[in-house]
């Protein structure tokens, strides 16, 4: 349940468990098998030469929040993810937020590679399969301290720490806009978990696919 606070509470953009069970289009028989994926005479065949109609075949589709969970077992991973667009940046376009439905409050980002470049508004609403590399942004101590620092003072000025410009920054670096984070809960994950960073888990995609 911490964990699941924790990943509700860091819904500004940044924004699954290894489950056993094999979820999305993964071939079940040799005849679901397209021709060209099918090796001949048992050769190993490279990743330099594996047809593209055949990648990603058999890959276990994940939801967002099994990736958030279970971000430290798949990072540096890739996988497929497949979810509800809840919303798309519209800063620049280059990040999703990403949940199991449209009634989850556990959400994960995606962000674009440098050759998709963008995501379309038009996405927010559909469900889309994502595939991708699991990364990780970092939040410090000196992060948080900074951030409450500015919670404060926006808190005394009566004004939003979010503003676009934050946002874009936020954008360009993967951190997280420091509005409704619970700061002392990471403090407490850190202490207990003994680590000087709290990890936030996104998936630098390299494709996607609107599924309806």
């Amino acid at each position: 349940m911490k964990r699941k606070f924790l990943m509700i509470v860091l819904s500004a953009f940044l924004f699954s468990c290894g489950s056993s069970e094999k979820k999305g289009n993964e071939a079940t028989s040799s005849d679901e098998v397209p021709a060209c994926c099918k090796n001949k005479g048992n050769e190993a065949a490279s990743s330099d030469n594996v047809p593209e109609c055949c990648k990603n075949k058999g890959m276990e589709m994940l939801f967002p929040s099994e990736v958030s969970a279970k971000g430290d077992f798949y990072l540096g991973k890739e996988v497929a993810v497949r979810g509800y667009v809840k919303k798309v940046c519209h800063c620049s376009g280059k990040k999703c937020k990403l949940a199991d439905n449209d009634e989850s409050e556990v959400s994960l980002t995606v962000i674009a590679n440098e050759e998709i470049g963008k995501f379309s508004q038009e996405l927010t609403g559909k469900n889309v399969k994502y595939i991708g590399e699991v990364k990780e942004s970092r939040i410090t101590k000196e992060m948080i301290a900074a951030e409450e620092a500015k919670q404060a003072q926006a808190e005394s000025e009566k004004k939003s720490c979010c503003s676009g410009k934050a946002e874009k920054n936020e954008e360009k670096e993967h951190k997280h806009c420091s509005k409704g984070k619970d700061y002392t809960e990471m403090k407490k994950w850190m202490e207990e978990n003994e680590k000087d960073y709290y990890p936030v888990y996104f998936v630098e995609v390299k494709k996607y696919e609107v599924m309806d």
